[in-house]
């Protein structure tokens, strides 16, 4: 490409034993923390003009985590009081960075960027016929592109390995480990609850503050201050006992009604509302959507969040609800066993749920679906 009559290229610079070089590369660690360093450092080795290289930087903060450009070539140009041309010259020099695909404004630019000049059905496919790339409709792409379904089929096996979140790599996941605070416990067939004791602070009222209310000759103030700050303290200790006691209660009554998950494991949780433990412990439902907010239980079947108990459900025919969780589980069962080249249909699905004698409906199995992230039939079908 050119500006200006000055010619720039993406491709690394030769080797040389140039100081700008050498001074790029010590100032940079051996493995980027981020997309941004990764694409910058590059930009260091690319023989461009000062100002090219400049805009170069400058445009890698409109990259988000994805990889893809944020904002239109023209709003960038303005915001960097530069010709249109000249943005566009930097974001080609960011366009043939690693990773591939980089810089793109949308998914159709990010798949071509990644593809070879040779790969000319694979850009047809995406430059063309994106949409029904992406609804699978391989039949008709050959009809439309006057190939046989096995070259469309090729392409499309190329296409699957391009990444459409080229950025992604280079994000960095912290992940803390889960501690739970409630603890199940198996005793003669019964299982009880109990709460770490670790995990709550023990607290209690300092002697030499309460010392001071017994001895004389303190100023009245002093005594009516320091009087004031124990009530409250204990008023703390009364409110996290509390705390404590209706947490047990609150967690106590959920095992209860899960002693089938305590069993027997994840498919066999049964059906049970926040409204339900809150009627059984006689708290407002507020409370109980309180404790079971990030809160984690250690079951026999390892650590679950409180809220993963709570599950709607669908009534059985022998008039019992089954939980949505075991639902879920179920219609993936349905579509692991099913033929690839005749994926089943919503209301299939449906058909083959009520046959197991649950109540439901054809929008609740799309709803159940999508929620175990189970794409629909025509996107599943192998031709």
């Amino acid at each position: 490409s050119r500006y200006g009559g000055e010619e720039f290229s993406g491709r690394r610079a030769a080797p040389s034993g140039e100081d700008n070089k050498l001074q790029a590369l010590q100032n940079h660690a051996d493995r980027p923390a981020s997309l941004i360093d990764h694409l910058q450092l590059q930009i260091g080795f690319l023989e461009l003009d000062a100002e090219l290289a400049f805009l170069a930087r400058q445009m890698t903060g409109n990259i988000d985590q994805r990889g893809y450009l944020i904002g239109s070539l023209e709003e960038i140009a303005s915001a960097l009081s530069v010709p249109i041309e000249r943005a566009r010259a930097a974001l080609h020099v960011i366009q043939g960075l690693d990773p591939r695909g980089v810089g793109a404004s949308d998914l159709r630019e990010c798949l071509l960027l990644q593809l070879g000049e040779s790969d000319l059905l694979e850009r047809r496919l995406i430059g063309e016929h994106l949409q029904d790339l992406l609804e699978n409709r391989l039949p008709k792409l050959s009809d439309l592109l006057q190939v046989s379904l096995w070259e469309v089929k090729e392409a499309v096996g190329l296409i699957s390995l391009l990444n459409p979140h080229p950025g992604n790599a280079f994000t960095v996941h912290t992940e803390s480990a889960v501690v739970p605070e409630i603890f199940v416990d198996e005793i003669d067939g019964n299982f009880n609850v109990r709460i770490e004791e670790g995990v709550l602070p023990a607290l209690r009222i300092s002697p030499a503050c309460s010392s001071m209310l017994r001895q004389e000759g303190h100023n009245p103030k002093v005594v009516d201050y320091v009087r004031r700050k124990i009530e409250a303290a204990r008023w703390l200790i009364h409110a996290i006992e509390q705390r404590r006691r209706t947490m047990l209660d609150i967690a106590q009554a959920i095992v209860d009604h899960q002693v089938g998950f305590m069993r027997q494991g994840p498919g066999h949780l049964s059906a049970l509302t926040m409204q339900q433990i809150a009627d059984e412990v006689s708290v407002h439902i507020s409370t109980v959507s309180r404790a079971a907010n990030g809160k984690y239980m250690e079951t026999p079947y390892g650590v679950m969040e409180l809220r993963r108990f709570f599950t709607g459900g669908v009534e059985r025919a022998d008039g019992g609800i089954e939980s949505r969780d075991n639902i879920c589980g179920m219609i993936k069962e349905i579509i692991d066993a099913e033929s690839p080249r005749r994926p089943l249909s919503d209301a299939q699905l449906t058909k083959r749920l009520q046959q197991r004698g649950l109540d439901i409906a054809r929008r609740t199995v799309t709803k159940y679906r999508e929620r175990s992230s189970i794409p629909p039939a025509r996107l599943r079908k192998r031709h």
